[in-house]
């Protein structure tokens, strides 16, 4: 089969077209054709390397993937549980020690076949593009986890997202409203500010953030940390999963215990949590935001497109490398 790899941590020459054998299904999977693969910033990061951090490279990039499979389109769950610990067992595979995301810490959909189980596999409803719909899980997942899950929203709250022409960020937007919640984002482009109004969010400018929210949810990291923690309510929440900006923050903690303050850290979410997003992607009431399409053969392209944070929303591959 084609692929496209990376063999060793650097630019975006290490995203190398390779011809490998065909994976076979081990007992249990299916072998499926990969039709789309959509981007995520996590792409960039295993493709540039964490420091103390292990991608076991070679690595096949891709955790948002589009299938065909007996005739008809499906997506693919992007991360997993072993299954049988205490975490799994209770619905929390993303504390599993042996979670895995697609593209991360196993192989991805940058290829013109998988093997997957079946679990794996959902529906791409009637009313999308396998493109839209490959655009969806990991950032739907992440957000859903963060705002449901982690920051327990409650109907009616305030809610501020930074970054929210981001994948987290639209998705987030979304979810937020689907709980009638009174939703404000952020973006430093006034394009993607009036995009964020479109999706019935107040926009802001990052340097012009008001205050009082229930609950933030954080993805920049460094840049924004402070300005979010004074953005909190008495008593609000910040979830947070990504630092795209830089990991190192200072903490002010006379504000964390005065106001009462709770920090949560949240990465990706559980199958379960995925097939309760999906019902909503399947009733329409969350959509896909598609910024680009693009063959796969110019993957190159769309990392630069994602480093240089020029998209709104998600950028998707189309499959071409055969």
């Amino acid at each position: 089969m084609k692929a496209i790899r990376i063999l060793e941590h650097g630019g975006v020459e290490q995203l190398r077209r390779v011809d490998l054998p065909d994976p076979q299904p081990a007992p249990g999977e299916v072998q499926v054709g990969v039709s789309h693969v959509a981007l995520n910033h996590l792409d960039v990061w295993v493709r540039r390397g964490v420091p103390r951090h292990s991608f076991g490279l070679p690595r096949i990039p891709g955790s948002d993937v589009a299938v065909q499979h007996e005739g008809r389109a499906w997506v693919l769950q992007p991360s997993w549980g072993c299954g049988l610990c205490n975490s799994c067992q209770s619905g929390r595979q993303d504390l599993c020690k042996k979670f895995k995301i697609r593209g991360e810490s196993t192989d991805g959909g940058c290829a013109s076949l998988l093997c997957v189980a079946p679990w794996m596999l959902l529906p791409v409803p009637k009313h999308l593009s396998a493109a839209e719909a490959a655009s969806l899980p990991l950032t739907l997942l992440t957000a859903w986890h963060m705002l449901v899950g982690r920051a327990q929203l409650q109907r009616g709250e305030r809610v501020l997202v930074q970054a929210g022409g981001s994948g987290v960020g639209v998705m987030a937007i979304q979810i937020a409203r689907l709980f009638g919640c009174d939703v404000h984002a952020t973006s430093a482009d006034e394009g993607r500010r009036r995009r964020i109004a479109e999706m019935g969010a107040v926009p802001h400018p990052y340097e012009d953030i008001p205050k009082n929210f229930d609950v933030v949810v954080e993805t920049v990291g460094k840049d924004t940390w402070e300005a979010s923690c004074k953005a909190l309510a008495w008593g609000g929440r910040l979830a947070c999963c990504g630092a795209t900006s830089g990991p190192e923050v200072g903490l002010n903690l006379r504000l964390l215990f005065f106001k009462q303050l709770t920090l949560l850290g949240s990465t990706m979410g559980g199958p379960a949590e995925l097939r309760a997003a999906w019902r909503e992607v399947e009733a329409g009431t969350i959509r896909p935001v598609v910024d680009r399409l693009l063959p796969m053969s110019r993957i190159g392209e769309a990392h630069g497109l994602l480093e240089r944070r020029e998209l709104f929303g998600k950028v998707v591959l189309e499959q071409d490398l055969e």
